[in-house]
Parts: C-alpha cells; sequence; structure tokens
C-alpha cells in the first residue's frame, strides 16, 4: 500500500500471491522492488502496477535488496543460500547470474564499487565482480569465531562488520580480503551500524555510541 505523506489518505493498494518475505522493499531506478520466497516483482511506486517480475530466493526471504549496475541481488540463507542477480532494465526479471553460496541468514549484503559483498551469520565473507557474478574470493574469515546479525557498512574504501559480540572488523574492500583493524565495544550488539555526519552509530544492548576521528 501507499499512502500520502500530506494526509495519510490510502493512493493504491495491490495485493500480492505471495507467502513468505522478510526483507524490505527497494526503490531504484523509478521501481519499487519486492522479493520473496516465490517471486521478485518490481512495481511503479506512482501507481502500484507490476513492472516485471522474476524468481524468489525459493527460500526464507530476509536479507535485504541492494542494487546498482542495472541489476538487483536478492539473497537468502536459510535453509539454502542463494544470490541472484537480476536485471532491471532492458530484460528486466531475467537472471543475470546466481550463487547457491554465501548469504547468511540474517545479514544483508552490500554493493561497493564494483563488488558484491554477502557475509554469513559466521563473518564468512563472499565478495563477486558485481556484474559478472565472478567470485574475488570466498570464505574471508574474522579473527576471532562469532554470530553475526547487523549487515555490513562501507565507507573510505573499507567495509565494517559488527559481531553479536560488539567486535567491529575493519575489512579492506576490493577483491583481496585482509582484516585491517578490530574494534571492541563491550556489550552486545545486534542492530547494524549507522553512517553520517562524520561518524559511526552503533546501538548496542544497553547503550547507544558515537565514534568520531580525533581532532
Amino acid at each position: 500500500m501507499a499512502f500520502s505523506t500530506r494526509n495519510g489518505e490510502m493512493l493504491w493498494k495491490q495485493p500480492r500471491k505471495v507467502q513468505v518475505g522478510w526483507s524490505t522493499p527497494l526503490l531504484f531506478q523509478s521501481q519499487l522492488i519486492t522479493t520473496s520466497s516465490e517471486a521478485t516483482i518490481a512495481y511503479d511506486p506512482r501507481t502500484g502496477k507490476e513492472l516485471w517480475r522474476g524468481p524468489g530466493v525459493a527460500n526464507t526471504s530476509v536479507p535485504s535488496l541492494v542494487a546498482g549496475h542495472g541489476l538487483v541481488f536478492v539473497s537468502a540463507g536459510y535453509p539454502q543460500k542463494k544470490i541472484i542477480a537480476l536485471k532491471t532494465g532492458a530484460g528486466a526479471g531475467q537472471v543475470a547470474w546466481q550463487y547457491d553460496k554465501g548469504p547468511g541468514y540474517v545479514p544483508s549484503p552490500i554493493l561497493y564499487g564494483d563488488y558484491l559483498y554477502v557475509i554469513s551469520d559466521r563473518g564468512l565473507i563472499t565478495c563477486f565482480d558485481a556484474r559478472t557474478g565472478k567470485v574475488a574470493y570466498e570464505g574471508g574469515r574474522p579473527p576471532v569465531p562469532a554470530t553475526f546479525s547487523s549487515s555490513p557498512v562501507a565507507f573510505n574504501g573499507k567495509l565494517f562488520i559488527t559481531s553479536e559480540d560488539a567486535d567491529t572488523y575493519v575489512i579492506q574492500a576490493g577483491p583481496e580480503h585482509k582484516v585491517l583493524r578490530t574494534n571492541a565495544l563491550g556489550e552486545p550488539v545486534f542492530a547494524s551500524i549507522a553512517i553520517g555526519d562524520g561518524a559511526l552509530f552503533l546501538r548496542g544492548a544497553r547503550n547507544l555510541y558515537c565514534i568520531r576521528a580525533s581532532q
């Protein structure tokens, strides 16, 4: 459903014949893209009209979608692992490439530059060439075994992944896996890092932290 931000009036409603889908819809190239176990469907956000549809992940759809380079990436990590790159322009909905390893149940993938990164629930990273699906590396490990519920973020040529044990690992972006630094927070973290105004914001189990570079 779409609502007016001015008065709350419902503008359109579109029934969906899907059953399992937990991921957040994505606005990309004037398309509202949703995914589920059964199908990935793009709608016109102004009218709710279906624009195209492609395959779903055929698993429990939890990770959020990411998009770029004319592709939208949908993934699932339970019960089987799968990531699918679907075209959004010419041939919209067609599979550009697919890989059946890598994603976690909860963490979402991230597209940064030319590379797509997926992270498992144990923090293992798989890096793909986003356009072709060629694997740059697979099974990049954090220094300490852990469980990950938060999704990776990226800026300044680095990826940041935070475990439930509150260790944030700074990973070199690009086709080579390299852990640059580990930062410990001291309380459980399940939420993804937010970036804004030159700072990192982390929500722990008891506190909200703002981390800035020293002056």
